[in-house]
């Protein structure tokens, strides 16, 4: 009996690592939800659990947060093959305010991504001023708690949505007034007036195509104003509309060399090259290439990269400043990667 209760006890032990073996570096979630949290307890954590299930060493090199308020410690040595160590997640809710989700993405040595660490919460915010927990100003006396909103990768087909949080710190009522969704994707849920100190909140909904074809970064400006009243800010919204791959060990893998556009001798238009390579074990597929404004690239949607080898675009015109290029591929851990344009 004592025997069979500790082999009981070993399998149960066993079952995040068996979970954690999928491929060469596997994590037992890449998602934690805190749930409700105050925003006067302070900073919340969390330890994912990753597992190297590769026959060589694993050393994480790099956490790049999705923003300030987001960080992660990284085991400090090497991960033995079939070990595992923890990746502590921390987020500081200090002027977060309602449903908030957070992402920071771990890198291994050489810069390979091993994808994204998400988290949520639902943050009470501490007690004080319309100004002081509404940082945004969108109009004259109306305050919104967040500057734009970002959907992420959204799902073909199924609406995705958003709560932005606003608030009256007028002394007279408000009567909303809401432009620049016409024609886009999204749509707005929101009060059609705010008392004087009232708090309210808008409901931001993305109605992604279900057109399996459609790879593209979906785009929009949200006016909100008072009636009668000019918009002081605009609020950018955008997602990624995309079809995600599975991760297995057998997935493609994007790598991509650095993106300089130059001048050359006799030519007045700027050229330069891009060269990606696949680091995976099976074909990886380009869906489409989203250029910035004064950049043209001849490609064609779909294009098969094999496993080792490597395809050289090449581009040619000027680009704005901090300008970035989005290439949509088959790769489950960077599905949608944006390219800086250096132009020399």
């Amino acid at each position: 009996m004592r025997r069979g209760a500790l082999l009981l006890l070993a399998l149960t032990m066993a079952v995040p690592v068996l979970l954690a073996q999928e491929g060469p570096a596997a994590f037992d979630s890449r998602e934690w939800d805190f749930g409700a949290i105050r925003e006067a307890d302070g900073a919340v954590s969390h330890a994912f659990t990753v597992f190297n299930g590769d026959t060589r060493p694993l050393r994480l090199t790099r956490a790049i947060p999705g923003c300030s308020c987001i960080s992660a410690t990284l085991p400090g040595a090497d991960i033995a093959p079939g070990q595992s160590a923890t990746v502590v997640v921390r987020f500081t809710p200090a002027g977060a305010s309602g449903p908030v989700e957070r992402n920071v993405e771990i890198q291994a040595g050489g810069g390979r991504s091993l994808g994204m660490l998400s988290i949520r919460a639902d943050v009470l915010p501490a007690d004080r001023s319309i100004q002081e927990r509404y940082p945004v100003v969108l109009a004259e006396g109306l305050y919104a708690s967040r500057a734009d909103v970002r959907f992420g990768y959204l799902e073909r087909g199924r609406p995705a949505g958003k709560v932005v949080f606003i608030a009256n710190a007028s002394d007279k009522p408000m009567r909303l007034r809401a432009q620049g969704l016409s024609g886009t994707p999204f749509r707005l849920v929101c009060p059609d007036t705010l008392a004087p100190g009232e708090e309210g909140r808008l409901e931001i909904w993305c109605d992604t195509p279900a057109d399996p074809t459609v790879f593209a970064t979906l785009r929009a400006t949200l006016r909100l104003t008072p009636e009668g009243l000019p918009a002081l800010r605009e609020m950018p919204l955008s997602g990624l509309c995309l079809t995600q791959a599975p991760e297995s060990p057998d997935a493609p893998r994007l790598r991509n060399g650095p993106m300089q556009v130059r001048r050359r001798p006799l030519s007045r238009v700027p050229r330069g090259t891009l060269e990606i390579f696949n680091d995976g074990a099976t074909d990886l597929i380009l869906h489409a290439l989203e250029l910035p404004a004064g950049i043209r690239c001849a490609f064609e949607p779909g294009t098969h990269i094999a496993p080792g080898k490597s395809l050289t675009l090449t581009l040619s015109g000027t680009a704005g400043r901090n300008a970035r290029l989005t290439v949509f591929s088959n790769d489950p851990l960077r599905p949608a990667k944006e390219i800086s344009i250096n132009t020399l």
